[in-house]
């Protein structure tokens, strides 16, 4: 399994957050940790991104392991969200059996969804619809979980496509990583692609969210840039252009522009992939397919 098959848990609850300037009374706050930065700490919490870094006085993105963050607009730890009622109910209890052949399990540095999946061998949907997880992709260390009893092989099969999947009624999921430079393509819960790919030079990055695929054009055309884009999957709207996904595009003497630089940030927003690689995308994606990009 790979490494970040982790990230399509993010698909179940991803950036459900409330409305921005939303008020509350007593702010959190929150110590940074290796690897987060404000737009993962602002899924966390339900809170903008933005807001966090008003209310922290951060002029850019720019945040330190160890920094203590003031969360506006939320009064509920993470910790707290996590927990299912029964968890509350029982207290602090430390990892071992429950009293229904359930499990409960403390989260270790570098353990994801997927790694407690196996180790158990219960579906992922099971972990977060027991735990209540808001965001099953953001799971943290010293987490408690309840792991329920193993899946029957009737019940919650990979790739059922169930309402309770978080995945579109056509199973698909194209999930790029920006940190990665990387995107990986999932019908159900089976990876079938594994890309390299180039996002938004800096100034023109490609913006995290959730998308869905818009227009799907064989041939595209950048009358900005004067270049021919093949095999394009739009996904969202940057003023009055679209960003999307597509093969390295056509110079207009025939040339490949960025050809070789793939797998670092080159693109003017775009999702740029490999010639081979963007056909084999284009043929199998569809309409209305989920799109999920992570910083």
């Amino acid at each position: 399994m790979p490494r970040s098959y982790k990230l399509i848990l993010a698909l179940t609850f991803a950036l459900s957050l409330l409305p921005a300037g939303r008020a509350h009374a007593d702010p959190l706050t929150h110590t940074v940790q290796p690897g987060e930065n404000l737009y993962r700490i602002g899924l966390l919490y339900g809170v903008s991104w933005l807001d966090i870094a008003q209310a922290n006085g951060i002029s850019g993105d720019l945040i330190y392991v160890g920094e203590e963050l003031v969360i506006p607009g939320s009064s509920t730890s993470p910790l707290a969200r996590a927990q299912s009622p029964r968890r509350e109910a029982e207290g602090a209890l430390t990892q071992g059996e429950g009293d229904g052949g359930e499990v409960w399990h403390t989260v270790v540095r570098g353990e994801t969804l997927a790694v407690i999946v196996e180790q158990y061998d219960v579906s992922w949907q099971a972990i977060v619809r027991a735990n209540e997880l808001r965001n099953p992709g953001l799971i943290y260390t010293g987490q408690s979980l309840l792991i329920p009893r193993a899946r029957s092989s009737s019940s919650e099969g990979a790739g059922s496509g169930s309402a309770g999947s978080g995945v579109g009624v056509n199973n698909h999921l194209i999930l790029v990583d920006i940190s990665e430079q990387h995107m990986y393509v999932y019908e159900g819960e089976t990876l079938v692609f594994s890309f390299v790919v180039s996002t938004g030079l800096p100034g023109l990055e490609t913006a995290p969210g959730t998308y869905h695929v818009q227009s799907k054009i064989e041939n595209a055309y950048g009358s900005t840039w004067d270049i021919w884009m093949p095999h394009w999957l739009g996904i969202y709207w940057a003023g009055y252009l679209e960003n999307g996904i597509h093969s390295l595009p056509i110079l207009p003497g025939g040339g490949r522009l960025w050809e070789g630089y793939l797998g670092a940030p080159i693109s003017y927003g775009c999702v740029v992939l490999g010639i081979v690689e963007a056909e084999q995308l284009w043929n199998w994606a569809q309409l209305g397919d989920t799109v999920i990009v992570l910083p």
